[in-house]
């Protein structure tokens, strides 16, 4: 009998122990499982949980070799838990160049990277060829068309465009002769930001006529009806960011051309009648919008008060994109954040408090964004649309160069150095943060000629006489031609080839080169 309740007392607590050691098993199984998920890893000779992140690597091409702190990890594209903190990384692949980074591994975050990959040799391959002398040259603002004219020996002009991005299944020739002229035939031309459409003045016999004129199929003089309309003479004109109308300003009056009703149209469309001695500052949008900016203020106001009024090309259905915009005239934010500022955050502005300062001299609506580049003469400042709020890009006034192909940044340049500002990022991605960060190794003084390369990621640009690329932070610089040669030059959007229109190695011959990048 005692040895019964013995042995049931010894199974009573084997059970116990057994039910203590599955909630411990549970327990910790749970316990190491959430830390694992959460960048954890158990160190068993260091006896410790190490904190970790992700890196990601995405080449192009790929694939590619992957070094982390110089061990080979394979190809790319891979993805890898590596301890927090400072990783050298480098990509290698035959034929092409290295690619060098030091990177911070950021505890529980996926650091995201993009190696666009260089040829270590970069040779041209010949596209087109013509004898002559390259009289002018143009390239529309989008970097999709060359336009050039070209003299033969003869004295005979020949005008061309060259289409950068053409689709390989397009049959129909490329370049383009758009135009031949004489000898005594003098041409401009004011090309729509597209590359599709120019006003081209035409002077013969000391008479200069204005006409709209298609750049992507050959032009028939005989058949073009100069612009009746008197006020393209004696304004200065400009095209629309529609590619649609011209946009004519004098003395007197801001008016528009809706380029798809001429010759029919003989008088433009008012927008602004102009007061005398009164400076005025407009622009427009892809979408065909027209801006004015009015000033509401006086000079006993503590502020500089502004609308900004939206309307169609035609005048029509106006509007106000921005009722009320207070800036400052005192100067002591600015003063304050060019002393101890580098995060600007969002405001808003009213009669009774603003971080705005200054007198609004520039402003660049951009519809994909929702917002407004808005530059005074102290500093610059993003306007959200949607949100009704300001957020300091710049402490100083700088120029707006562009806006990233994929509309979430802006290149800027202030003083001797460019910068970007990133509107907006990706969740997952820690390396980008809202707001301003300089690019290294590019001064303004190196280039003024800085595009961004179709990824959005990198940038190209002519410096110490060379064209390089880098990523946008100024990282993996590398030179890729020599430019003397080059007239025009642009990156396809496919990022494989760089185009060039070169003036040829024999005299008076003309070139359209490729050279392959990646």
């Amino acid at each position: 009998m005692k040895e019964t309740k013995k042995i049931k007392k010894e199974i009573d607590i084997i059970s116990l122990l057994i039910s203590i050691f599955s909630v411990l098993f549970v327990v910790g199984g749970a316990l190491v499982i959430y830390y694992f998920s959460r960048g954890y890893r158990i160190s068993i000779s260091e006896r410790s949980f190490r904190k970790t992140g992700v890196l990601t690597v995405q080449t192009e091409p790929s694939p590619a070799e992957l070094y982390i702190n110089g061990d080979d990890v394979g190809r790319t594209p891979r993805s890898r838990t590596l301890d927090i903190g400072i990783n050298s990384i480098s990509i290698k692949k035959n034929g092409y160049r290295d690619w060098n980074k030091q990177v911070e591994i950021v505890e529980e975050k996926s650091t995201l990277l993009f190696p666009f990959l260089i040829l270590e040799e970069i040779a041209p391959l010949s596209v087109w060829e013509r004898n002559g002398e390259v009289e002018k040259t143009w390239m529309s603002d989008n970097e999709s068309y060359f336009i050039f004219l070209i003299k033969s020996e003869t004295g005979e002009r020949n005008l061309w465009t060259y289409r950068i991005n053409s689709p390989v299944w397009n049959l129909n020739p490329n370049p383009v002769q758009l135009l031949t002229l004489t000898e005594e035939q003098k041409i401009d031309l004011e090309i729509a930001h597209n590359g599709q459409k120019a006003v081209m003045a035409l002077t013969e016999a000391g008479q200069e006529s204005h006409y709209i004129v298609d750049l992507t199929t050959p032009i028939l003089l005989d058949n073009l009806e100069p612009i009746a309309i008197p006020d393209i003479a004696e304004s200065t004109h400009s095209w629309s960011r529609d590619n649609r109308h011209i946009i004519l300003e004098s003395t007197t009056e801001i008016s528009s051309i809706d380029t798809t009703l001429l010759p029919e149209v003989e008088e433009p469309s008012l927008l602004v009648t102009k007061e005398p001695d009164t400076d005025y500052i407009w622009n427009t949008d892809e979408e065909g919008f027209f801006y004015i900016l009015e000033d509401l203020h006086t000079e006993e106001d503590k502020t500089y008060i502004y609308a900004l009024k939206q309307m169609l090309p035609n005048g029509q259905s106006p509007n106000y994109t921005i009722d009320k915009a207070y800036f400052q005239r005192e100067t002591d934010y600015i003063d304050y954040y060019r002393e101890n500022g580098d995060s600007y955050p969002e405001f808003t502005t009213s009669p009774q408090a603003t971080q705005a300062i200054g007198e609004i001299t520039y402003f660049e609506v951009n519809q994909e964004l929702n917002g407004i580049y808005i530059k005074t003469e102290t500093s610059v400042y993003w306007y959200d649309i949607s949100t009704d709020k300001y957020r300091m890009i710049c402490t100083h006034p700088a120029q707006l160069i562009s806006f990233s192909p994929d509309s979430r940044k802006l290149l800027f340049v202030n003083d001797n150095f460019y910068y970007i500002f990133t509107l907006e990022k990706e969740e997952a991605d820690h390396t980008e943060e809202i707001g301003t960060k300089k690019v290294k190794n590019i001064t303004k003084a190196d280039t003024d000629q800085i595009s961004w390369l179709s990824n959005s990621t990198y940038l190209y640009y002519i410096k110490e006489n060379k064209l390089q690329i880098s990523e946008k932070d100024g990282g993996n610089q590398m030179e890729l031609l020599d430019i003397d040669p080059i007239l025009l030059h642009t990156i396809r959007q496919n990022r494989e080839y760089i185009v060039t229109l070169e003036s040829g190695p024999e005299e008076n011959s003309v070139l359209i080169n490729q050279y392959r990048l990646k």
